[in-house]
């Protein structure tokens, strides 16, 4: 299954640091965030993502099911 975000999210750096989602737009600009509940990057664990590299000397060729 593949999730697709339903609202603009960011990614905060400095002070406050995390994944936030656009809760609210108002008319003179200004946003209302709030912390992203299934944000895009990993959790803080000290690992990294895979390159693609990686990821095909890892697992292959994936098996199908015939679509796509």
């Amino acid at each position: 299954m593949r999730l697709v975000a339903t609202q603009p999210h960011v990614t905060l750096s400095g002070d406050i640091v995390g994944e936030y989602v656009v809760k609210d737009r108002r008319p003179d600009g200004e946003l209302r965030l709030v912390p992203d509940e299934y944000p895009a990057t990993p959790p803080k664990y000290g690992g990294r993502r895979m390159t693609p590299e990686e990821f095909e000397q890892y697992f292959g060729d994936l098996p199908t099911d015939g679509e796509g």
